[in-house]
């Protein structure tokens, strides 16, 4: 029996009205839960994850350092609010102040707080925006006499995630060869800070170190912390002997000092307490087979001992009567883009995440290949997709609650 034509094409209407119908709902229906669960998980904004796959994927070229959209950092707002009742105060070393550009307008430094009667109580504490704040941490190479600007030897960011409880720790080596955006010369990254200054950046040199990472590695970077070697003594004076464990006995005898001359130091093998002079030079030396990559593996090793530090003396909360007096010794060799308060609310934030959620790595000899520069000096020329892989790695984490 022949079939009309007529009959076939009402049912093929019928069928493509009933897709139509079907996938209206559907899109309405999966909107509606995505928003829903947005509400209650916000989706992470510290990765993006296309970017990233397009990269991996060779599908797209990476960007030139800066041109992308800005992205406004997530404020650092928690309840109950530590009241700051001084003025701002110019962020300076030795005496001297840190060069920035004159257009920049960062939050201000504060020096004093006021608690609650109550006190502060860690539990209490709830970020009113849960998404993942990403701060670079930098330390200048800065040595008697000089006035700057200095380059930046020790180049980490740092990425909280408090929604998932969760953080992450990424190593830069200095010697890392970039494309400087702006004037599109290649350099060493560690130079960042002095080519900002250099071209009067608009926010000076913290904020083209910002710009040059952002474009090499995909992510927003929300905020900067930038300090010398008198800041990361006087901070750790002030909590006290920190506890590192070499894995193998540490010999050099040419350890630069802080005027361009040398001095032997050493270090046996095994866990031993540290005052901050000789925790700065187990940061600092270098005098091992792999050079910066192992001393990059020590300063992430000093970070997470100093963290047990702090823990041990009670924490953020435990410290916050004598916070205004340690940041009035520190701020003197320190600058950033964060009042006093966020970074005591940062660090009650850190305090949360449980070390083992904790990530941390380097860009290593996997992901650059070590090469002599234009001018005869050591240099690392990145792979960008290995680093892109590092990068997703340790960046790309669930933002599902953790307990």
């Amino acid at each position: 029996m022949r079939i009309p034509l007529w009959v076939i094409m009402v049912w093929v209407i019928v069928a493509m009205v009933g897709t139509v119908a079907a996938g209206v709902v559907t899109y309405s229906q999966a909107r509606t839960r995505t928003e829903e669960l947005n509400e209650i998980a916000p989706l992470e904004e510290g990765v993006d994850v296309v970017r990233v796959a397009q990269l991996l994927l060779g599908l797209k070229e990476p960007e030139a350092p800066g041109t992308g959209t800005d992205v406004t950092p997530p404020p650092i707002i928690i309840q109950p609010t530590v009241q700051v009742t001084s003025d701002a105060t110019t962020p300076a070393v030795d005496g001297t102040p840190i060069p920035t550009d004159s257009t920049a307008t960062p939050d201000p430094v504060s020096t004093e707080v006021a608690t609650t009667e109550a006190g502060l109580n860690p539990i209490d504490y709830q970020l009113a925006d849960p998404r993942r704040v990403n701060i670079l941490l930098l330390g200048i190479d800065q040595r008697q006499g000089e006035t700057g600007p200095f380059p930046t030897d020790t180049i980490m960011l740092l990425s909280l995630n408090p929604l998932a409880k969760t953080g992450a720790i990424l190593s830069i080596p200095r010697d890392l060869y970039v494309t400087f955006p702006s004037i599109g010369s290649e350099g060493k990254i560690n130079t960042a800070n002095i080519v900002g200054e250099s071209i009067q950046y608009p926010g000076g040199g913290p904020e083209y170190v910002k710009q040059v990472i952002q474009g090499l590695i995909g992510i927003n970077i929300d905020y900067y912390i930038m300090i010398n070697f008198d800041a990361f003594i006087t901070f750790v004076n002030a909590i006290g002997e920190v506890e590192v464990c070499p894995p193998a006995p540490i010999d050099d005898p040419k350890y630069p000092d802080g005027s361009y001359g040398i001095r032997p130091v050493h270090f046996d093998a095994g866990c031993q307490n540290l005052p901050a002079e000789r925790l700065l030079e187990y940061a600092r030396t270098r005098a091992t087979e792999k050079g910066d990559i192992d001393r990059a593996a020590r300063q992430q090793e000093v970070i997470f001992a100093v963290r047990e530090k702090l823990m041990s003396l009670g924490g953020a909360t435990g410290l916050f009567s004598e916070a205004q007096t340690i940041w009035e010794s520190v701020s003197a060799n320190a600058q950033t883009d964060m009042t006093f308060q966020e970074l005591l609310e940062l660090a009650l934030v850190a305090e949360q995440i449980p070390r083992e959620n904790i990530k941390n790595g380097s860009i290593t000899y996997g992901e650059a290949i070590p090469q002599v520069g234009p001018n005869g000096e050591d240099i690392l020329v990145p792979i960008v997709s290995d680093i892109l892989a590092l990068v997703t790695e340790l960046f790309a984490t669930s933002t599902t609650p953790q307990p």
